[in-house]
């Protein structure tokens, strides 16, 4: 299974706007700038999006059917807080603006000039290489079990039969998704930093042959690659 294509720092970016034109327009902006930008037309499709994407910038309308967007905004707020979220809209009502620099939200009038959507997008990459250089800095004094001294017991320990072709397709594609993630300073996140390693190590339980990375390294040695150079703990050396 082929893994994709990397780019460099390439932020998914959430657009959320009732209006065609506008999602075109600003996933246009977006891809210019060398990101990915996912649409909805709404804030429960976005909503629908979650289990799927990590995202790091989210670009939302307010006037939109069914829940407003600040509301989502609000809900993206707590669920992640190191995202960077934007209310695009034409509303001039205050107390909405208001509302947004309590939830450090950034507020951007429409109509807009392209270069503010450009400075969200820049913030968040400088953002995320502090809060990558402050990991490194910090270091990690938990207490952790062992992990790599045993992995390779583990599928002795559970003797488990041959799985099926399907749930091994689904195991790859999922550390492969959240392994892509974590090649970059602007994605890396703790949440695919978790379903990496508890992929690696299932697949280690179940048996199951993995793929190697695009550089020739097995995924265990990509993970604590990766790991060192974002100042975390390895697994597997």
């Amino acid at each position: 299974m082929a893994e994709a294509a990397e780019v460099p720092n390439q932020l998914d970016v959430l657009v959320v706007d009732d209006d065609p034109a506008m999602r075109e327009l600003l996933a246009e902006i977006i891809h210019r700038e060398g990101h990915q930008a996912i649409t909805a037309e709404s804030a429960e499709k976005a909503l629908e999006l979650l289990p799927v994407w990590t995202f790091q910038v989210a670009f939302l309308d307010h006037n939109l059917p069914g829940m407003e967007g600040l509301l989502l905004g609000e809900y993206l707020r707590r669920s992640n807080p190191d995202m960077l979220i934007a209310l695009v809209t034409g509303t001039d009502d205050v107390r909405i603006e208001r509302r947004t620099r309590e939830l450090r939200v950034t507020f951007i009038a429409k109509p807009f000039d392209n270069a503010e959507i450009h400075r969200v997008l820049e913030a968040y990459l400088e953002l995320a290489t502090e809060r990558a250089e402050a990991r490194r800095a910090a270091g990690d004094d938990d207490f952790e079990p062992p992990i790599g001294r045993f992995a390779g017991e583990l599928p002795d320990s559970f003797g488990i039969p041959k799985v099926p072709g399907r749930i091994t397709d689904r195991l790859v594609s999922t550390l492969q998704r959240s392994m892509h993630n974590l090649r970059s300073i602007s994605r890396y996140n703790e949440r695919d930093r978790v379903v990496a390693l508890s992929g690696l190590l299932t697949a280690r339980v179940l048996g199951v042959d993995l793929p190697r990375a695009s550089n020739g390294n097995t995924l265990f040695e990509e993970y604590d690659r990766l790991m060192e150079s974002h100042g975390r703990r390895t697994e597997f050396s």
